[in-house]
């Protein structure tokens, strides 16, 4: 009787514990340590069960991979901070997934884990989704440093769900000129819902897509250091309801612009994205003194101790050769210049000085003072 009894208890402790440790199946590779500790605090930590991380507040320690064949849920309401020292990352890897469904009441964050007021863009690393669409390079290494490969032949593959989720200083570098973006989309299928996500003071791209064909919905780019929406090697989705505001104070060394895409010479498929329901406002829409100069680009204390350098702005839009970008409905703001590159088809396009208007979209869920935000 004693046995069944020790057994029975046993038992009981052990499912307590993977409870409190985030995970749903007691076989996993529990994912929070301590109280709220996300990974076990070495540079990489790979996710190879599904894992629940239940409604709190977390800190994400080094490169955590969700795997091949493993699923994360995220629940609404959850605030995860990444750890400046591991520069830490939330990687999803090809045949992995992620659910983090958030609401408009209860988004989720992702954030820096430095106190209100001295949290500067690079604070920690971003989020990456990658998965088996096709680009234009076959098998490619995602950018930023982590060891994730994607690409393959699947269109219509499924990352998971990210909807009503806010990334907020974001873009640590492995080292100069390779730095994570705020939401890096490698290889990212159809089949993968994305809609309602904020990124905020990113230290290299807001958001950046490397091949794919995942079509997002409500966008929303607030002082990214580089480009707000930049697309690469053959994506080919369609962007729709699109925000864009720039600090007059930031710009990155390569020249920034609201809109980058690019593609390598003949390469198939051919980057040729839509970007649908866009306002754009460049530094001169939140700034009328704004000088496209070293000198008044200054940083505004925000400049990083992580080798980013600060430059100018470039056109509204950027596009290189080989490329087949359509604009719909865009009204574009503020910039030193409104074109470069090759041209685009372009649908009641309009390029003006207007100052920032918040779509009604962004309301309640959308934080444009995360540097003041107590979490």
């Amino acid at each position: 009787m004693k046995k069944w009894t020790y057994a029975i208890l046993a038992l009981t402790l052990t499912a307590g514990l993977a409870a409190c440790n985030g995970s749903n199946d007691e076989t996993d590779n529990n994912i929070v340590f301590g109280d709220n500790q996300i990974g076990n605090g070495e540079q990489e930590f790979i996710i190879t069960h599904n894992q629940t991380i239940k409604k709190g507040v977390y800190l994400l320690k080094g490169w955590c991979y969700v795997a091949d064949g493993a699923t994360l849920v995220i629940e609404a309401g959850t605030v995860i901070k990444g750890d400046n020292e591991t520069r830490a990352a939330l990687i999803v890897e090809p045949g992995g997934q992620i659910i983090a469904r958030g609401t408009a009441e209860l988004p989720i964050v992702f954030t820096s884990e430095k106190a209100p007021g001295q949290r500067k863009p690079g604070d920690w690393g971003g989020l990456i989704l990658c998965g088996n669409a096709r680009n234009n390079q076959g098998i490619m290494q995602v950018e930023g440093g982590p060891r994730t490969m994607h690409g393959g032949n699947k269109d219509t593959d499924n990352s998971g769900i990210l909807s009503y989720v806010r990334i907020e200083f974001a873009g640590s570098p492995l080292r100069t000129n390779q730095e994570i973006n705020g939401l890096t989309l490698g290889s990212v299928g159809s089949n993968t819902q994305i809609d309602h996500i904020q990124v905020s003071y990113s230290n290299d791209d807001a958001f950046e897509w490397f091949g794919g064909t995942v079509s997002p919905n409500y966008l929303v780019a607030y002082h990214t250091w580089d480009d707000d929406f930049d697309a690469d090697n053959g994506y080919r989705g369609t962007a729709t309801n699109l925000l864009g505001i720039r600090h007059p104070r930031i710009a990155d060394a390569s020249t920034s612009h609201g809109f980058e895409c690019s593609s390598s010479s003949n390469a198939e498929p051919q980057t040729a994205p839509t970007f649908s329901n866009v306002n754009l406002y460049g530094p001169s829409s939140t700034d009328a003194e704004f000088e496209n100069t070293t000198t008044y680009i200054n940083g505004a204390g925000l400049l990083p101790d992580n080798q980013s350098l600060l430059g100018l702005y470039g056109a509204a839009i950027a596009l290189s050769s080989n490329t087949a970008v359509s604009f719909k409905n865009a009204n574009i703001n503020g910039y030193p210049l409104n074109w470069e590159g090759t041209a685009a088809t372009q649908e009641n396009v309009t390029f003006g000085t207007a100052t920032v208007s918040f779509p009604t979209w962004t309301n309640g869920w959308c934080n444009f003072d995360p540097q003041n935000t107590v979490y």
